[in-house]
């Protein structure tokens, strides 16, 4: 796992303990070895395949010289563009969407995550639900003034990155992200750079990161978290400190969990739990396995002014895979747009979802297919295939 956060402990536990049930010897930690390392861990383990999270192969070349099997689990593009994803023997991306835009040269596909049901699990049942809306999340926070002046510095002019953040910041709000992949972004973010400076200049990995990751977290969470305030006080926000620095969303800040049992009780006391961002996360399936009641902010359909179809680079029209390819929309889980909030919010509120048939089939296709065993069983699966 790509660094030691509580995240990605538990996803290595989760993901050693499903290998294991394979009846594979599992060997690994949390953070990226270097070559050095990868050299003495290879020598010593002699392992058949090497998994690591977002780190692709052409980005360690050592294994190369290996030819150690490498598979790759892209979940973050960390400021990185589709040109950047290559090499793996086999390459899993966390968003659908992403798949026909990679070349990876290898096996590609779209693996959601699993989850644990011997972690996440109905408990009793609450009538009471303690809490309208929950959301669990991290939030960056807003935006220093020692970000904003970062400077641009071209051959006769210079700017700073506020102003290419205000530049972008109106291009996505009008034009939002439809038909745009990383590496196009990046190509728009330079040509707002090139009209400001007079002359093309490559930004740094961090501001690039910045404007294609941080500014769409930063809109989608807190719009998100503007829908449920239009209808109650009732709001509680779990994950990192940040929240604390938004003066809008301070108050409902509750705390950091780093304990699932206690992930799995707040999914159940809480009516709604809020989601955005890719459908099919690790906290939307944990969530569901629960049982707690997942509304999910779809933001990927189309756009505030026009209905949006997707294409792939042959210019054909598909449908991304997503929590739909496996659950019924407003039975297994709600889903709203921007415009329909208030009804889909108004038809959740009506189904008493604990116990029902709708939560019953949820925990039956999760046990049957979308468990950590399941994901380890198709990997092997692909491996073979190889």
């Amino acid at each position: 796992m790509p660094t030691e956060s509580a995240f990605h402990r538990r996803i290595f536990l989760f993901l050693t303990r499903a290998f294991q049930k394979q009846g594979l010897e599992v060997t690994g930690q949390c953070g990226l070895l270097s070559e050095t390392e990868m050299r003495s861990w290879v020598s010593e383990k002699k392992p058949c395949a090497i998994f690591e999270m977002n780190r692709v192969k052409d980005e360690i070349p050592i294994l190369h010289r290996l030819n150690i099997l490498h598979i790759s689990w892209v979940v973050d593009m960390e400021g990185r563009d589709e040109s950047h994803i290559k090499g793996s023997d086999i390459t899993y991306t966390f968003d659908p969407t992403w798949v026909v835009n990679f070349k990876t040269g290898g096996f590609t596909a779209w693996m959601p995550p699993g989850t644990c049901m011997e972690t996440f699990f109905p408990g009793k049942e609450h009538e009471n639900k303690e809490i309208e809306f929950c959301f669990m999340g991290h939030i960056p926070k807003p935006w220093s003034e020692s970000e904003l002046s970062r400077p641009l510095i071209g051959k006769n002019k210079t700017t700073d990155f506020g102003a290419l953040l205000k530049e972008y910041s109106h291009f996505i709000e009008v034009d939002t992200y439809r038909e745009k992949n990383h590496e196009s972004c990046v190509q728009i973010i330079n040509d707002m750079l090139e009209r400001l400076i007079g002359h093309p200049l490559e930004i740094a990995r961090d501001m690039c990161y910045d404007l294609l990751i941080r500014t769409k977290r930063m809109s989608n969470r807190t719009e998100l978290l503007d829908f449920a305030l239009g209808k109650s006080e009732s709001i509680a926000i779990f994950g990192s400190p940040n929240w604390l620095e938004w003066s809008k969303y301070e108050r409902f800040y509750r705390k950091f969990i780093d304990n699932d049992a206690e992930m799995n009780f707040i999914h159940q006391r809480s009516r709604i739990n809020l989601h955005d961002g890719v459908g099919f996360h690790f906290r939307a399936i944990d969530c569901m396995a629960s049982g707690g009641l997942l509304f999910w902010y779809n933001d990927n359909d189309g756009d505030r002014y026009n209905t949006y179809q997707w294409k792939n680079p042959l210019n054909k029209y598909y449908a991304p895979e997503g929590l739909h390819s496996f659950f019924q929309k407003q039975f297994n889980y709600f889903e709203f747009k921007w415009l329909d909030f208030d009804d889909v919010y108004e038809k959740a509120k009506q189904l008493n979802y604990w116990g029902s048939k709708a939560q019953l089939d949820t925990l039956e296709t999760i046990k049957a297919h979308h468990t950590w065993e399941c994901r380890a069983q198709s990997i092997i699966k692909d491996i073979d295939a190889l």
